[in-house]
């Protein structure tokens, strides 16, 4: 392909990600109660490698180095919709809230999911109210502020703990960690 229509391509591409992210989204909050997990032993390291492979077009705009440290064949017994949600929104919040330049690193180690990533960084007070519904910090990028909420009902659904560590202008690390 030429360059031109490449780069249109590529647009059509990104905007189709980022609609279908949100549809999956608003679908998840409305049908919320109704969802019947369908829980199983899932290789979580394939799934994040997916996840990451979906996502690079959308890194790549921001020209976001993906840092992948990912253990092999990592078992979370779970949903694979509710899991590849949570980690959507993880992914897509370190990319919208990065520096062009910056890293994403993804570490899964047996017990736990972290996402690093070089972007704005958050205050305490905003590290204490992350996870409420429609609470956004940055007008700037797009959102509905649901993202954050739908990770933390994934985690409690699955009895996940969340660790958040955050500095303005250095970034933010999201860990996830699970009992085996």
């Amino acid at each position: 392909l030429d360059e031109k229509l490449s780069k249109k391509i590529k647009r059509i591409d990104i905007g189709a990600k980022t609609i279908s992210n949100i549809y999956e989204d608003l679908t998840y909050l409305t049908l919320d109660n109704k969802i019947i997990s369908q829980n199983e032993n899932l290789d979580l390291s394939k799934i994040v490698h997916q996840r990451l492979e979906y996502f690079k077009t959308l890194a790549d705009v921001k020209k976001i180095e993906l840092i992948e440290n990912i253990e092999d064949d990592v078992i979370i017994f779970c949903d694979v919709k509710k899991i590849s949600k949570l980690i959507d929104n993880l992914l897509s919040n370190a990319i919208k809230y990065n520096k062009v330049k910056g890293f994403i690193k993804v570490t899964i180690t047996k017990k736990s999911l972290i996402v690093e990533d070089s972007g704005k960084g958050m205050t305490e007070d905003q590290v204490e109210q992350l996870f409420e519904r429609y609470i956004r910090f940055d007008k700037s990028v797009g959102g509905f502020g649901i993202g954050l909420n739908i990770v933390s009902m994934i985690a409690k659904e699955y009895n996940f703990k969340i660790n958040v560590e955050s500095e303005i202008k250095i970034g933010t690390k999201m860990e996830l960690i699970w009992e085996n």
